[in-house]
């Protein structure tokens, strides 16, 4: 940000399905982002929270996941794409137990291991941001079996968004 004077950041990846509706393939771009493994109750903050900031979620910028969104329907027309929350932490997701409980406690529509820690970096130095994943499991016991098979039908579907949303901005 400092060096290249950064005026948005779009980040793009895999993530793993947290609703039923968001199938292998899609893409979700953030209504916002956090870290689900964060835990510093004993400190008075709720789950999720990263301690002295001010926000629990880092909010996505409303203008870039609306282009997302549109630029995704006209460059992925065979994929649905989702607006939501994106919820980080330092695991892979192969767990019925964990999702749901990433489900129950964050409302969370996919999880990965690094979009929040960007979103906090974006929202830190007052740059606009969105996280864009794209979903290659369903974060429950088959992910393990579904992750190397989607992996690169998911980064087709990101790199596919990228270049229509860059000539839209």
């Amino acid at each position: 940000v400092d060096d290249f004077q950064v005026e948005a950041v779009i980040n793009t990846g895999i993530a793993g399905s947290l609703k039923a509706e968001i199938n292998i393939g899609d893409i979700v771009a953030s209504t916002d982002a956090l870290q689900h493994d964060m835990d510093a109750r004993e400190f008075g903050y709720p789950k999720g929270q990263i301690p002295q900031m001010n926000v629990f979620s880092f909010k996505a910028d409303e203008t870039l996941r609306k282009v997302a969104v549109e630029c995704c329907k006209k460059a992925n027309p065979d994929i649905q794409v989702f607006e939501g929350r994106v919820v980080s932490g330092d695991q892979f997701v192969a767990s019925s137990e964990v999702k749901d409980e990433l489900i129950r406690e964050f409302a969370g529509s996919c999880t990965e291991m690094e979009g929040a820690a960007i979103a906090q970096a974006a929202y830190l130095n007052h740059v606009p941001f969105v996280v864009l994943r794209a979903i290659s499991d369903k974060a429950d016991n088959s992910a393990t079996m579904d992750y190397p098979t989607f992996e690169k039908a998911a980064a087709r579907h990101c790199a596919n968004l990228v270049k229509e949303m860059v000539k839209a901005l």
